[in-house]
């Protein structure tokens, strides 16, 4: 079960708060500290005086004085009110130290605000290009853990940590796709060079029935020829999957699943009716943007597993209709022994069984059927999800994406 993790912000989120909180406090520091230097270093004296315009020329007077003369009271004398002045607030006058502190709070604490703003959106877009060659990585990384090793990073600029960490990633990737490659390269050499004796024995068992053996003998060679036919159907498999894998482009075109299902279920009909499996199919009309071939190959291969990995009188439920996030989905699941929860995420391995699994009607898997499966989904980018079901058997959903 997957660990819950309590919430947290995102790296950029807390290098933005960081940047902003340091400029921030910085600034408050530096501010205060003049503050502090307004209020008790310096030794000058404050006037009562204002200022009046007098026949268009700024003069200062002082009101404090016993007496003023007759000529400064004339009605074209006017009083400035001081700065910031309106028509219907009076203006900021400066006539004490109290007063500069407190102007200067005001004009201090509107750019603490500015700074907060402007630091917290150039923190969010400096930490943004800091941390852009982290989420290149890791979308590199996502990439590679669905098997596709041929991204590389090849950042530019100086050489730092992250750079290095980048060209390492590079190296790593370059690695995986050599190993993986040569490991599917055997694969489908050897399935290739397999082909050959097989077809060759499969011919000369022909040969012998055709003769018309006798008792024990017919019997053996029976049994030779259809071990024979199992290696063929599994070197075949083989190479359907190291094709899927072997990527390259392929052609898709809008598919109508309902229908596509519909005929594979009318082809596995006698199969299933031969082992005892009841097939109940909903097929709601559903449309996905696939490669109808290789389409046909899943829906065949996981309704075909869901008959084989069953009970006798068991059941076989296949559903197709749009999904909620995507315009196709198709269901499959089958009644049958009980699967591990452990053993499901490795049913897509080649060659995997898991304990339990055994095939009805005498008819042996290859264990290729949902590697097969998984391969397709990965190359269409669709969502396969499997599933253990309470009662035993199997719940495989694949969820197609948006067109």
């Amino acid at each position: 079960m997957a660990e819950v993790r309590p919430f947290r912000l995102t790296i950029r989120a807390r290098l933005a708060l960081t940047y902003s909180g340091l400029l921030v406090g910085s600034s408050a520091l530096l501010l205060g500290f003049i503050y502090f230097a307004l209020g008790v270093l310096p030794s000058y004296a404050f006037s009562s005086a204002s200022v009046a315009l007098i026949d268009g020329t700024m003069m200062q007077v002082a009101p404090l004085e016993p007496a003023q003369p007759d000529w400064l009271w004339a009605d074209d004398v006017s009083y400035d009110a001081g700065f910031a002045a309106t028509a219907s607030t009076p203006g900021i006058v400066v006539a004490s130290r109290d007063d500069l502190q407190q102007l200067y709070l005001w004009v201090a604490a509107g750019m603490l605000v500015l700074l907060a703003a402007g630091g917290s959106w150039a923190g969010w877009a400096l930490a943004g290009r800091v941390l852009q060659p982290l989420h290149d990585i890791g979308v590199a990384a996502r990439r590679a853990a669905r098997g596709r090793f041929d991204h590389r990073l090849a950042l530019t600029g100086p050489r730092d940590e992250v750079t290095d960490l980048a060209d390492t990633f590079d190296d790593m990737l370059g690695e995986l796709q050599s190993a993986f490659h040569a490991h599917r390269r055997f694969a489908a050499n050897a399935s290739h060079e397999l082909q050959t004796p097989l077809a060759t024995t499969r011919t000369m068992l022909d040969v012998a029935l055709g003769a018309r053996p006798d008792g024990a003998e017919r019997a053996l060679l029976e049994r030779l020829r259809l071990v024979n036919e199992r290696s063929i159907a599994a070197v075949e498999a083989l190479l359907d999957l190291s094709q899927l894998e072997r990527g390259g482009p392929i052609e898709t075109a809008p598919v109508r699943l309902d229908r596509l299902v519909s005929e594979v279920l009318a082809e596995l009909a006698p199969e299933a009716e031969a082992a005892g499996i009841r097939v109940r199919s909903e097929l709601a009309p559903a449309t996905a943007v696939a490669s109808a071939p290789l389409l046909r190959q899943l829906a065949l291969n996981l309704v075909q597993n869901a008959i084989r990995h069953n009970e006798p009188g068991g059941e076989v439920v296949v559903e197709t209709g749009p999904a909620d996030a995507s315009p196709a989905r198709l269901r499959v699941a089958n009644t049958g022994p009980v699967v591990p929860p452990e053993a499901v995420a490795a049913l897509t391995e080649p060659f995997f069984r898991a304990p339990g699994r055994v095939a009805t009607g005498g008819v042996q898997g290859r264990g290729l059927g949902l590697s097969i499966v998984a391969a397709i989904a990965e190359r269409h980018d669709a969502e396969l999800g499997l599933a253990a079901r309470d009662g035993g058997g199997l719940e495989v959903e694949l969820r197609f994406p948006a067109a």
